[in-house]
């Protein structure tokens, strides 16, 4: 599975690609539960913009089997608390007061 993440201060993102060993999916906001905000990358980004955000097509590609726990029961891909999407993209969410809300782009209601 091909994990990809546009979330710059998270301590797991490199090079546009998750590198955590697990990932999990919250139930009710379909949100990253595995990001984990890196303080020296968000004050990198206050300053000078996201430079951790790259190119689709130049993002590292992490195509390891990651475990990737899923909570959101109304996702079309999620098969008994698993993701069985080919890839998942995270995204800065959308619809939270809070800056450090990463949501699965992938999610697809079911």
């Amino acid at each position: 599975m091909e994990i990809r993440c546009k979330k710059g201060d998270c301590k797991y993102n490199t090079g546009s690609s998750c590198s955590a060993k697990n990932l999990n999916i919250d139930r009710d906001t379909a949100a990253c539960a595995t990001y984990d905000k890196d303080e020296v990358k968000e004050n990198i980004i206050i300053r000078n913009g996201n430079i951790f955000d790259v190119a689709d097509k130049m993002a590292a590609k992490n195509t390891n089997n990651v475990p990737l726990g899923c909570q959101a029961t109304q996702c079309l891909y999620n098969k008994n608390e698993e993701c069985i999407a080919n890839g998942i993209t995270i995204i800065d969410g959308e619809s939270s007061s809070s800056d450090q809300d990463a949501s699965c782009a992938t999610f697809v209601e079911d």
